[in-house]
């Protein structure tokens, strides 16, 4: 059974460890506020490029619309080679895994950012904002507006594609580390833009980064649960 398998897998409880200390060092032990106040202080105490042409149109929408050509892309084939199923199934179910990983993370971030009522840097006192800092686990007061930077939304535009990761490692071995570190670089520099616009802090980012892999690696479980099979066909 795919669930059984995924609770019980030590991957899942190591990332999992990993990122409960990092939150708790980012969020409890003020390593959120610490980052965006070097970030702060680097623009000139103003968050001077939050509308900046580069990290604003650039990295901001362009890249949304890049990442919607290749979400487009990836159904595409994943439709084709499902219509080839009986020749290509290890690509078919590899599509497909992918395909829903990347729905499931831009969905599950989406949702969370919908609830989780937390405000962003820029909208705080002590970064030109007018409210309050809260940690994570606490309540925001009613009185204030409604927030939704957490966990980080533009960063899962790069973090989903960890997935790669999977995938490759499925279809072609020998590119899976090259795809993991694609994923990771892609979404720590969306990330990264988005917290020296003063939209999030690192723990947002993490958050997303975790949510996406164990996405990945769930999806993946349930299309081709046999990692260490592979056509030869497909290399």
């Amino acid at each position: 059974m795919v669930i059984k398998a995924y609770i019980s897998d030590r991957t899942v409880y190591r990332l999992l460890l990993l990122y409960l200390i990092a939150l708790l060092i980012l969020d409890m032990g003020g390593g959120d506020i610490w980052l965006a106040n070097k970030f702060y202080a680097l623009e000139g105490y103003q968050w001077s490029l939050q509308q900046h042409w580069f990290t604003e149109n650039i990295l901001h929408k362009d890249a949304r619309i890049l990442n919607y050509v290749a979400c487009a892309l990836v159904l595409l084939l994943t439709g084709y080679f499902n219509l080839k199923r009986s020749s290509h199934k290890l690509l078919a179910d590899s599509f497909a895994a992918l395909s829903l990983s990347l729905f499931v993370s831009f969905v599950m971030v989406a949702y969370l950012k919908a609830i989780t009522n937390i405000a962003c840097p820029w909208d705080l006192t002590m970064f030109g904002g007018a409210e309050p800092y809260f940690h994570l686990l606490q309540n925001r007061p009613s009185y204030l507006p409604y927030r939704q930077c957490f966990p980080a939304g533009h960063a899962s535009v790069g973090y989903a594609w960890l997935a790669l990761f999977y995938f490759f490692k499925k279809v072609k071995p020998q590119w899976q580390f090259t795809a993991l570190a694609t994923g990771l670089i892609l979404g720590v520099i969306l990330g990264l833009a988005q917290q020296l616009r003063g939209a999030h802090f690192l723990s947002h980012d993490l958050t997303t980064l975790t949510l996406c892999m164990l996405s990945a690696k769930f999806c993946f479980m349930l299309f081709t649960p046999d990692n260490n099979k592979t056509t030869s066909s497909q290399r």
